[in-house]
């Protein structure tokens, strides 16, 4: 018999500044106190950071979702794996 996983599952998103760099320093100060939600990597150079990348608990993501769906500060979407085309 396999064994039973007790890892919860996980979502990946995709976070992006849509205008000025802040507002995305500013939520990366405010999730590492979420323990729901753990930051992955970061890409622009250091203090200039324009995209963040975040792993959160599955049962957690639609109301993250929500959450930022209408933001004018951040672009939130998931990441999708890569796949080769034709």
């Amino acid at each position: 018999m396999p064994a039973t996983s007790t890892v919860p599952a996980r979502s990946r998103y995709i976070i992006r500044a849509r205008g000025e760099p802040p507002a995305l320093a500013a939520f990366i100060d405010i999730i590492r106190g979420d323990p729901d939600i753990a930051l992955v990597d970061t890409i622009g150079p250091p203090g200039q950071v324009h995209t963040a990348v975040i792993d959160i608990a599955t049962d957690k993501a639609p109301q993250f979702e929500r959450r930022f769906f209408h933001s004018d500060e951040l672009i939130v979407e998931r990441d999708q794996p890569l796949s080769m085309s034709d």
